[in-house]
């Protein structure tokens, strides 16, 4: 009953500050919307290394620059394995006398789609199969809706945060001291904010997706489907930031703290390379991460799975959340008191 008076005086309290009613609601609102947008219009490129020498093939060279997505750039044969290592080409094309030619590729499969289009171009002038290896990274690479919520996962435990650290200020006015005083734990006061935190970031789901249907943004799922997933990340979103709050000592630390966790689970749960791309040791660390099991969760969901592993996922999810609010209240009751 407590939590539920705390939740309703944060919900009056940001009424009240207009500037921070725009920050806490506004802000998130436009982040979301963008997110979704930015991904809408996110599509893997290719990037090819051409070796400059004599040899060039001016007229493949020409063809396949002229394909949308596809760029060539002069590579240096010195530092090829470097560049490649570092993502800078797809691979690297090298032109030799009487039209034969090498590419150097760190994945043999991509190597032999790349010798075969570049083969086709120099053969019979097609670009079809050059254009088939946009499908390919198409094809390996995360959908609208799955990059989509990995992105919204961050922006709302960034957000959230924000909104949260109002605990650190009411310690700071020693408004937790004196409420300490009183018969009410400090663990109810906790678990208010958390409540408002959670229903404040549901609400502004629900207007993103009126303003993604208006403006008719393909997100590659039903807006119902969106909703839910949105309320699922709502829940661990708010309880991630209230432990986030807890641990820190000031509105700053907890903001800086907030973006160095969210940019980590992004990293090892697959926001920006796809798990199935990533090398062995990674892909057993980003189970640890709850961006991973998100991103699943969007692809079964966006495949028309309702059921099975769904239900596990979202089941853990739910259960990890009450677990770190459960955490967050037992610590923020020995450190927001003092």
């Amino acid at each position: 009953m407590v939590s539920l008076l705390v939740a309703k005086n944060e919900f009056l309290r940001s009424l009240k500050n207009k500037k921070k009613l725009v920050l806490t609601f506004l802000l998130p609102l436009i982040s979301i919307i963008m997110a979704i947008g930015i991904n809408t219009m996110m599509k893997p490129s290719i990037n090819l290394g051409v070796i400059d020498d004599q040899y060039i093939n001016k007229s493949v060279e020409e063809k396949v620059s002229n394909i949308d997505r596809v760029k060539l750039s002069t590579a240096n044969k010195s530092t090829i394995n470097t560049d490649i290592i570092l993502a800078k080409y797809l691979g690297v094309v090298e032109f030799k006398k009487d039209n034969k030619f090498e590419v150097y590729c760190l994945d043999e499969n991509m190597k032999i789609e790349i010798e075969e289009a570049i083969s086709e171009v120099i053969n019979s002038g097609s670009i079809d199969n050059v254009k088939g290896l946009l499908s390919i990274l198409d094809e390996g690479s995360l959908s609208t809706s799955q990059r989509g919520n990995g992105f919204i996962f961050i922006t709302l435990i960034i957000t959230c945060t924000m909104s949260s650290s109002i605990m650190l200020k009411d310690k700071e006015d020693r408004v937790l001291l004196r409420y300490s005083t009183t018969p009410n734990k400090l663990s109810g006061y906790i678990l208010g904010n958390y409540i408002y935190n959670t229903i404040n970031t549901i609400i502004q789901i629900l207007v993103s997706s009126v303003f993604i249907y208006l403006l008719k943004i393909d997100i590659g799922i039903s807006i119902c489907k969106f909703i839910i997933l949105g309320i699922i990340i709502s829940i661990i979103a708010a309880s991630i930031s209230i432990l986030v709050t807890v641990i820190s000592n000031s509105e700053l630390q907890a903001s800086l703290l907030a973006s160095s966790i969210s940019l980590i689970m992004a990293l090892f749960g697959g926001t920006f390379l796809p798990i199935d791309k990533m090398p062995h040791m990674l892909k057993f660390i980003s189970n640890i991460s709850i961006t991973k099991w998100i991103i699943e969760l969007t692809s079964s969901i966006q495949k028309g799975i309702v059921y099975g592993n769904n239900m596990i996922i979202i089941t853990f999810i739910i259960v990890m959340s009450s677990f770190i609010v459960f955490v967050s209240a037992k610590i923020g009751e020995k450190k927001l008191k003092y």
